[in-house]
């Protein structure tokens, strides 16, 4: 089977920042509140006339500056909850945005879990179709769902764009394994852009936090045990930046060594299926990863989704 891997990275946020002293005005919440509770510090949002698919669109834009201009998108998978419309689809969007044409564009909804979903179903179709260049996209302007009246939920969610590029010539950075699942028993559990009350964002957050911190224990297990890894392996986890409690807990029941889950939750929120990849850019240009380290990406969301990808540096 031909081999797969990660060329590229790109992202985008807007320039409006805001704060916890903004929100302070706003609701009644306090920094200390916010920052004991999620980690988060401050988030970008997007002014009106910015949409999913601009978000997307700039990221992939830089994505692409990266790599060969020869490695021209064959299939471009455009993950997002955010699409501002239901048709065109994002993907398409994104596509014309960027000139970008002769190439297969669809979108797909997983939620939080939803660039790894498309990682997962780009990888796959490299494969067993022939495609030598991907483009992954994740658009996500979550500021139209939150109800900034709503405490418990307007701290936690920022916008954002990311993209990968994947390429099946001569990768340096393989993908070696997915994973994906979902438990549709928990599908109620986090819900947005519903009728009526379902419009804005709302979850259950004490059994959306025990189900996150399970399935990234266990996808976490998963992995190590389909690549045959150690804890004296090298691995990084570069997981969904929903809460940084979720994260602290995953790392202390894993017991891992500090510095090994990468989290930048508190500069940006939470940007649904676009914060794994602006976690793993930042990361890259830090130059955190040696050659031969492992990357684990493991998203999880409303679906209940879940998601994960091995790569190889």
């Amino acid at each position: 089977m031909r081999k797969i891997g990660l060329v590229a990275v790109g992202t985008y946020v807007p320039e409006q920042k805001l704060t916890n002293q903004d929100l302070e005005r706003m609701v009644d919440t306090t920094d200390e509140w916010i920052t004991t509770r999620t980690g988060i510090k401050e988030r970008r949002i997007a002014p009106d006339q910015m949409h999913a698919s601009d978000l997307a669109a700039k990221a992939a834009a830089e994505c692409l500056a990266q790599a060969p201009t020869h490695y021209q998108p064959q299939l471009l998978i455009a993950a997002t909850s955010t699409a501002e419309k239901n048709v065109p689809n994002q993907a398409s969007l994104v596509a014309q945005k960027l000139n970008l044409s002769n190439l297969a564009a669809f979108d797909l909804n997983a939620a939080c879990s939803g660039l790894v979903y498309a990682l997962a179903v780009g990888w796959s179709l490299m494969r067993t179709e022939g495609y030598d260049h991907t483009l992954i996209t994740a658009g996500e302007k979550l500021s139209r769902f939150v109800d900034y009246q709503d405490r418990a939920t307007c701290v936690l969610f920022g916008d954002a764009g990311a993209a990968l590029l994947l390429s099946a010539d001569a990768p340096e950075h393989e993908i070696l394994a997915v994973e994906l699942g979902a438990d549709p028993s928990g599908a109620d559990l986090v819900v947005m852009g519903g009728p009526g009350d379902e419009y804005y964002f709302r979850q259950d957050g004490r059994n959306v936090f025990k189900f996150a911190v399970e399935k990234m224990g266990s996808l976490i297990d998963r992995l190590k045990s389909r690549l045959d890894l150690t804890d004296d392996d090298r691995y990084f986890v570069i997981p969904h930046q929903a809460n940084s409690r979720i994260l602290e807990a995953v790392a202390r029941n894993k017991r891992l060594p500090e510095g090994r889950i990468i989290t930048n939750i508190s500069k940006y929120g939470n940007t649904s299926a676009a914060s794994i990849g602006l976690a793993l850019k930042e990361a890259w240009a830090e130059q955190r990863f040696a050659k031969g380290d492992y990357l684990f990406l493991i998203g999880f969301g409303g679906g209940l989704s879940w998601a994960a990808a091995a790569i190889r540096w």
